[in-house]
């Protein structure tokens, strides 16, 4: 398949497939919340590995800890090449209920990642906008 077609899956109908990258045992809490919204979900703790499974699987949404892109940067810009136009919603353990968060909270940037505590919500953000973006924009990212 090729990377431009990482989205095709949700078209068919299937369940949406997430792969989960972070290197932190806390990340079976947010694995934990998306398969209990119907996801079919898959973790990797490296980007090493996530881009092996990106080679032989698609996934429809690519959800990273904030934390690993930031000590990662030469993997994790590979990881999005290998990823195409599939999503990417970059997240935190870290939540801070007091603070004003920032404007954009669509967890598409690693400077503004969602807390963990809405990464369903993030999620189905994220299919949402793959499904209604037009074809041409799709094969062209």
């Amino acid at each position: 398949m090729d990377h431009n077609d990482k989205v095709t899956a949700l078209g068919r109908g299937g369940q949406p497939r997430i792969l989960c990258i972070d290197n932190h045992a806390s990340s079976n809490f947010s694995c934990f919340l998306l398969a209990g919204s119907g996801y079919q979900v898959n973790r990797v703790g490296f980007f090493s590995d996530a881009l092996d499974l990106i080679r032989s699987s698609s996934y429809d949404v690519y959800l990273i800890n904030d934390e690993l892109v930031r000590s990662g940067k030469e993997l994790f810009e590979k990881l999005r090449e290998a990823a195409g136009s599939a999503p990417m919603v970059f997240y935190s353990m870290v939540v801070y209920p007091f603070s004003p968060r920032s404007a954009d909270q669509s967890g598409n940037t690693p400077e503004t990642p969602v807390p963990v505590t809405e990464v369903a919500i993030a999620v189905a953000r994220a299919l949402k906008y793959v499904s209604t973006r037009p074809i041409a924009s799709i094969c062209a990212a």
